[in-house]
């Protein structure tokens, strides 16, 4: 089959989505398009079609260039995002097929564009295994979803009061998108991360949470004796549990305390029901026996993660 490739066009974005369909069985609208390409303080992105002799679209491959931050220094983040293939053309697996030819591409076109950045991406284990073996992937963070369970609230309905005991002298309040303190925390806490990532700028968090178009989530500020400590953000998920979708956390401040936090001023708003709070972070029995989703870093012109350990979040993909 003759293929081109090359960026796709803004009039075929209908049939990006159709292919998002047809590959991943899930609906994209056009608006969720736009605000993943196009909106948002990046530096920029990527979008690679591969088309037939026909310009019927065959095969896809993104990334999102968002500024990032690694010991004080500015460092562009690349998040590879909807690798796709339609069904029909999956048979060629090696470097001279659609996938192959549309990886090689995306690597030329971010090293010449976004030269020194750091590409990521987040992979299920076949997807994964099959890059790994062309040289295209690295495992950096193999990511199971934790669950920690939190008893019902005494008493009934709304404003029941919570069983469940925060830490001493810390508390959690739900707060806008737009609070300055979530602002000043990452001025105070993001250049002293330990390992790169997005800048959690208002900027960026009012563009990846509160102008999402498909899903609600919600700022939640940690605080100790009154004082700003860090934020979380949640997302209620489809199996009932809440889950902890991304954080700016002090130093020695674990997922798992961190939900200890703030399962009480969640449960109080509650009906009398069990709380189930999920992180990436958070490891249990039941968590370890799962398949991973597997974060990992995509070559572009060398490897960084000899000396580069990024922690991601699951806000860090697009799906979450």
């Amino acid at each position: 089959m003759t293929l081109s490739i090359g960026p796709l066009r803004p009039d075929e974005a209908p049939d990006f989505c159709a292919l998002f369909q047809r590959v991943f069985a899930v609906s994209l609208t056009l608006d969720a398009w736009r605000w993943k390409y196009q909106q948002g303080p990046r530096l920029g992105s990527v979008s690679l079609v591969a088309r037939d002799a026909q310009g019927v679209l065959r095969g896809h491959v993104g990334a999102l260039v968002f500024p990032g931050v690694y010991a004080g220094r500015a460092l562009p983040m690349a998040q590879v995002c909807d690798v796709m293939v339609d069904p029909e053309d999956r048979g060629g697996v090696d470097h001279g097929g659609v996938y192959g030819r549309l990886m090689a591409e995306l690597q030329r076109e971010l090293a010449r564009s976004y030269p020194g950045a750091f590409a990521y991406g987040f992979a299920g284990i076949r997807p994964y295994k099959l890059g790994a073996r062309m040289g295209l992937y690295r495992a950096v963070q193999p990511s199971r979803m934790g669950v920690v369970q939190f008893p019902q609230p005494t008493g009934i309905g709304i404003g029941a009061r919570s069983a469940v005991r925060r830490p001493w002298a810390w508390s959690a309040r739900a707060v806008p998108w737009h609070h300055p303190a979530l602002g000043r925390l990452w001025q105070r806490l993001g250049p002293i991360s330990p390992g790169p990532r997005v800048q959690r700028t208002p900027a960026y968090l009012q563009w990846r949470y509160a102008g999402h178009p498909q899903h609600p989530y919600q700022a939640w500020l940690l605080r100790r004796w009154g004082r700003a400590q860090g934020w979380v953000a949640t997302r209620w998920m489809p199996d009932g549990s809440l889950c902890l979708v991304d954080s700016l956390l002090p130093a020695g401040v674990t997922a798992r305390q961190a939900a200890e936090v703030l399962a009480p001023a969640v449960a109080s708003a509650m009906p009398a029901a069990a709380l189930s709070i999920a992180s990436w972070d958070i490891a249990t029995e039941a968590s370890a026996r799962l398949e991973p989703i597997m974060g990992c870093e995509v070559r572009v012109d060398r490897w960084h993660s000899d000396h580069l350990k990024p922690h991601f979040h699951p806000g860090d993909t697009d799906v979450f």
